[in-house]
Parts: C-alpha cells; sequence; structure tokens
C-alpha cells in the first residue's frame, strides 16, 4: 500500500488513520492485559507474575505483527519496489532518448550561455570532425566558426536566456556552404530559470535548392512571352501562366474554371486524338486554333510534352501566337500571286 501523508487501512468501507489505529491497539493491549491477569489469578497454580508475563509477550507479539507489517514493512517494501520500477523506467527512457539523439540526421548540442559544448550528439561530432564522444568539453562554439558566425550566434543565445523562449534560424554555413534550420530551446531549471541551451541543426541544403528551383522556374513560368499551360490528360487546366490568360482576354478567376474544350475550337474527338499523341510519342508539335473569351479565333503553334508531376501524367503546351505572322504570310502570298498573274500577264501582251 502506498502511503504520501497518512498511512491508513480499509476496513468494510472505514478508513481507519493511524492515530486512531494506534488508540485501539493500545486500549487492546490494557484491556487484554487485565483479562489475562484475572483469568491465571483464578486458575492457574503458577505464579501470577511469571504467567502474566509470559502471556503478556505472547499477546504483544501477535497484536504488534500485523501492526508492525501493515504499517512499516509493507509501506516501506511497495515504496521500494516503486523506486525500483522508477528507476527502471527513467533507465529505459534515457536508453531510448540517447539512441534517437545518437541516431538522427540532425546536429545536436547544448551549451551554456558562454557557448560552451555541454553534450554534443554523434553527428555533430563528425560535422566539427571529432572522433571521441567526450573530445568536444572544454571546447566552445567560437572554436569552430567563423567571428561573423559566433556574433550572429551569440545574439541568438542571448536572446534565449534573456526570455525564455525558444527561437529559429535559417543560415548559410560557412563551412561548406550548406543551409540549416536552428532551433534553440531553452532547458530550465526547478525554478524556471535558464541554464542551458539546446540548438537542434537541420540540414535544409536540398529543400532549399528545390525551393531555389522551383522559385526559378515559376519566375519563367509567370515571365514567359508564350503562353504556358499545363492539363492532366482529361483536358483538365491544372496550372497556366500569366500570357495565356492575357492572350486569350479572360481574368485568371474565368481562366482557372476552362478546360482545353473551351479555348480549342476543335471537336472533342480530335482534341482527344492530339492528346493521346502527346502522351505516346512524348512530345509533339503542332498549329492549332485558340478561340478568345470575345470569339476572335487565333493561330498558334504549340510545342507539347509529357511530363509526370506530383505522381501522375500531365501535358505542359507552350504556344506562340502567332497569327499576324500567318496574316502577313497570307497577304505576302496573296501580293506574289498577284505579281505572278501581272507578270504573265505583260508577258502575254508583248
Amino acid at each position: 500500500m502506498h502511503m504520501k501523508n497518512a498511512t491508513y487501512r480499509k476496513s468494510k468501507g472505514i478508513v481507519i488513520q493511524p492515530i486512531s489505529l494506534l488508540i485501539i491497539v493500545i486500549a487492546s493491549i490494557f484491556a487484554t492485559s487485565a483479562f489475562v491477569n484475572l483469568f491465571l489469578s483464578i486458575f492457574s497454580p503458577l505464579s501470577i507474575d511469571i504467567k502474566y508475563s509470559l502471556f503478556d509477550a505472547g499477546l504483544l507479539a501477535v497484536i504488534l505483527f500485523p501492526v508492525i507489517y501493515y504499517l512499516v514493512y509493507e509501506p516501506l517494501a511497495t515504496s521500494i519496489r516503486d523506486l525500483n520500477r522508477s528507476e527502471e523506467a527513467l533507465q529505459e527512457s534515457e536508453s531510448k532518448f540517447r539512441s534517437l539523439v545518437e541516431t538522427t540526421d540532425n546536429s545536436i548540442y547544448v551549451v551554456n550561455r558562454n557557448g560552451e559544448y555541454l553534450f554534443m550528439n554523434a553527428k555533430h561530432r563528425t560535422r566539427l570532425g571529432m572522433v571521441f564522444d567526450e573530445e568536444y568539453m572544454g571546447k566552445a562554439f567560437s572554436d569552430f566558426h567563423t567571428p561573423e558566425e559566433v556574433v550572429v550566434f551569440r545574439e541568438k543565445l542571448n536572446r534565449v536566456f534573456e526570455t525564455g523562449e525558444p527561437l529559429q534560424q535559417e543560415l548559410r554555413s560557412a563551412r561548406d556552404g550548406r543551409y540549416f534550420l536552428r532551433t534553440l530551446s531553452p532547458i530550465k531549471g526547478p525554478a524556471k530559470e535558464v541554464r542551458a541551451v539546446s540548438i537542434v541543426s537541420k540540414d535544409i541544403t536540398k529543400l532549399k535548392k528545390e525551393g531555389e528551383a522551383e522559385r526559378r522556374y515559376h519566375a519563367i513560368f509567370e515571365q514567359s512571352p508564350y503562353g504556358i499551360l499545363i492539363m492532366d490528360t482529361n483536358g483538365n487546366i491544372v496550372e497556366f501562366n500569366e500570357t495565356a490568360r492575357r492572350e486569350l482576354g479572360y481574368s485568371r478567376e474565368e481562366f482557372a474554371k476552362l478546360r482545353l474544350f473551351d479555348i480549342n475550337p476543335q471537336s472533342t474527338e480530335e482534341i482527344h486524338d492530339r492528346i493521346r499523341e502527346v502522351l505516346n510519342k512524348g512530345s509533339c508539335e503542332f498549329e492549332v486554333k485558340h478561340k478568345t473569351k470575345n470569339g476572335e479565333i487565333r493561330d498558334v503553334r504549340v510545342n507539347a510534352r509529357a511530363l509526370k508531376l506530383f505522381g501522375r501524367e500531365v501535358i505542359q503546351a507552350i504556344w506562340q501566337d502567332i497569327t499576324d505572322r500567318k496574316r502577313v504570310e497570307e497577304a505576302l502570298q496573296q501580293y506574289r500571286e498577284q505579281l505572278e498573274k501581272l507578270v504573265i500577264e505583260r508577258s502575254r501582251d508583248s
């Protein structure tokens, strides 16, 4: 039985406090003593003092044994068992924590207010060129980083110590040019004072480069002088650039609701045939007509390519409006034909 402030037993729903139990035991001893004394004085031929002492000692042993057992031994044994279980659970938790910290891909270390290392996991030791577990002892952040990096780190470190709040910092390492997301978190004592700061440094170089590549792609995508559409294999428009919607005269909200069939005056069957052609060949160039919001028909030259995007197959179509060029070519052709006709007529007259 576990006891905190008071030891007690329950009997038929009644809680007996230790002081009450003690009074009951003392009263029982005196009552029993009186009864035994009276009994021995009447029936026993032995000396009353000797008989009384023997029976009283035995009676005390019988009465006090369960009292001592339940009030002293059992709580003490239970407390020891609970303590052992707590220590085992703590050791197991510490082992799991250390295993997690040592096997993670993130650099994890702990520093004091002066930036001196108190702990460092294997990932960070390897990054700083250390081999042995305790090799970092006696060393500080400033021993492994440039003065510029130290100034920035100390400013962040001091802020955590002063505010007691965690913060994040994105940085590029002068050591190898890699990008990291650094999270500084306070380690507080019983009085809520900040005793140290733990740092988790996550390598985000790949994400950073992917983000930069995506930003460059979107910049090219949006600033391209050509109309660009990304559509699924059913002709639903997934993405489009500013040139595409502007050339066809729609707002972004209007264009986002369109399908390929809304801007291509060809029949549904012809459009599906063209989609299948692109998917089968991988890429295809062709001329086609587009219909603007106000019903004008424009001539465009399209370069279409099948792509994998977000785990699904899509088609990227880049088009150039060649309406004006086609009109100029048609006018030149007509002029050429008229000129040839005129030359033939004059030749006949000659």
